[in-house]
């Protein structure tokens, strides 16, 4: 019996150290995390953000196909969205392969030419150019780069020009090259030369049908997807088109798209769809078309007999080589756009029900009223509330307290300079 009771003051023993030193520790990381409360601010920046809907789209043109009635060697007079009047010539078909060969030679000679010329304009304060150039060398490098890393071999060809024609103004700018007129005077030389030499082959010329602007690509939807196809269309109507497959073509030239106005064709369930009514203008991002942006405008909504979904039509007016290679695609259809200053929801307050954040204001904590214009979530675009005097005026660049580390917000409060000197800072987060 008195072997138990010392087993047992023994164990009262062991749990009351075991309790201390866990207390110790509690309070001990307590105050460590206490200590290391710090007051932390963020930059107030200018911001734009976007409401949209993404959807998957339909391109519908008048389109008219260039067939090609001869076999041969196809050289092409006009490059994608270029503009051609009707019976122009747009390609020719030559029996030797060579005139090709040839052809390309003056096109990489042209733009040789085209980049010294646009050298030489770096004149007499060509010294003070240097480093703008060396700094616009350097991004379109990272141009060049970010294109071979996402694996995009469209544009890279221009962006490749624009490179070396940095590199030749540079020259001049630093007095490695005083004047590249030898060179530009052989390359006319050259060019001329090779120009008489395509001539002297008889070549089937190639006219355009109708005037437009030229494209090489043909996909087969060319009489299917076409702009008068959407004349008193219903959505059934609509349904059946978009799901046809592509037409069989023959040999073509290309095609020639027979007007600058075009259609954009959406199928979206009513949730998303009510968001739209007729006349309203927005912007089509074809993200996939090297980020193409265009205006559009809604002139038509189709629903369905349940009223579950309707097709939006939009009317676009812009030509590029790449959106004239558009038929099919993932796009966002931006209808309200949002700009303001951005701040981190962290920072917001409300005074006497009024919204705005504490700033720092040098060695001073300053309250400052806002209209929130949206709120995202995780930051909110805003604007400073009107009538507020300049002092308490929400500014760009403004340091915004988003962590008090225990200090008193309140406008007005005083901070002794080591608690200043001890504040983090950033730029608002996304």
């Amino acid at each position: 019996m008195a072997g138990y009771r010392r087993k047992s003051k023994k164990s009262g023993q062991y749990f009351a150290v075991g309790f201390a030193v866990f207390l110790l520790v509690y309070i001990g990381s307590q105050l460590w995390g206490f200590a290391n409360i710090k007051l932390r601010t963020e930059q107030v920046l200018d911001d734009t953000i976007y409401d949209f809907v993404r959807a998957e789209a339909t391109v519908f043109r008048s389109e008219e196909i260039i067939p090609q009635t001869t076999s041969g060697v196809t050289v092409y007079n006009y490059a994608d969205g270029e503009e051609v009047a009707k019976n122009q010539q747009v390609a020719a078909v030559y029996q030797d392969k060579t005139v090709s060969m040839v052809n390309n030679q003056i096109e990489q000679l042209q733009q040789e030419l085209e980049s010294l010329s646009k050298a030489q304009t770096v004149k007499a304060t060509r010294y003070s150019a240097v480093t703008n150039l060396s700094s616009q060398i350097n991004d379109q490098a990272g141009k060049i780069v970010d294109f071979a890393a996402d694996g995009v071999v469209e544009g890279i060809a221009e962006q490749k020009e624009e490179f070396v024609s940095l590199l030749n103004r540079k020259k001049i700018a630093l007095g490695e090259e005083d004047t590249f007129a030898e060179r530009i005077t052989q390359l006319n030389s050259e060019i001329a030369y090779l120009q008489k030499a395509k001539q002297k082959e008889k070549g089937v010329s190639i006219d355009a049908p109708a005037a437009g602007y030229f494209c090489k690509e043909v996909d087969g939807y060319e009489s299917i997807l076409t702009s008068e196809a959407l004349e008193d269309i219903d959505y059934a109507g609509y349904q059946q088109i978009v799901n046809q497959q592509p037409q069989a073509t023959g040999n073509t030239v290309g095609k020639i798209v027979k007007t600058h106005v075009w259609y954009l064709g959406v199928d979206l369930e009513n949730s998303q769809a009510q968001k739209f009514e007729i006349d309203d203008n927005v912007k089509i991002d074809f993200k996939f078309a090297n980020g193409q942006t265009v205006a559009a405008k809604v002139v038509n909504i189709i629903p369905d007999d349940e009223r579950k979904n309707s097709v939006i039509i939009f009317e676009c007016k812009d030509i590029t080589d790449q959106l004239l290679n558009v038929r099919k695609q993932s796009v966002d259809i931006i209808f309200t756009t949002y700009s303001g200053l951005r701040i981190s929801s962290k920072a917001l307050y409300h005074e006497q029900n009024i919204p705005g954040v504490y700033v720092l204001d040098k060695t001073t904590i300053r309250f400052k009223p806002i209209e929130i214009i949206k709120d995202n979530g995780n930051y909110i675009l805003c604007e400073p509330r009107a009538g507020t005097d300049d002092q308490h005026t929400l500014n760009r660049l403004d340091m915004v307290i988003t962590e008090s580390g225990g200090i008193e917000m309140k406008d007005g409060v005083l901070l002794d300079e080591d608690t200043v000197k001890g504040v983090e800072s950033s730029n608002a987060s996304s």
